[in-house]
């Protein structure tokens, strides 16, 4: 399994990181994790993905952001209430969407 690395701009929508994702995805890969970070001295955000088998393309991607003003029990209420049916949590990080942190789960399904 070959892991890719890829760094996505800070000041992005959330509906620009998930095309993004998504982007890389049609070339048949597969996000594994979104985390915030710096790059070059610079705030970023990260991806992990991994690659899939020639033909294999994985399920839908939806970015949710989550309420910081939440306490913790409320965040991981709202995180999984966003799991039905066939879409799961594949991950929960802050990171930046439009400059700012942001809470965001990234649901497959």
């Amino acid at each position: 399994m070959s892991i890719k690395l890829e760094t996505l701009s800070a000041t992005s929508s959330l509906a620009s990181l998930e095309g993004d994702i998504r982007s890389f995805e049609a070339r048949g890969f597969e996000l594994i994790t979104l985390a915030s970070g710096v790059v070059g001295g610079l705030p970023s955000n990260t991806m992990a993905l991994r690659r899939l088998g020639i033909g294999n393309r994985p399920g839908p991607l939806t970015l949710t952001e989550v309420d910081p003003a939440l306490d913790i029990a409320g965040q991981e209420t709202k995180v999984n209430d966003q799991e039905t049916g066939a879409k799961k949590l594949i991950s929960y990080a802050a990171v930046f969407v439009n400059g700012n942190p942001t809470n965001v789960g990234a649901y497959r399904g």
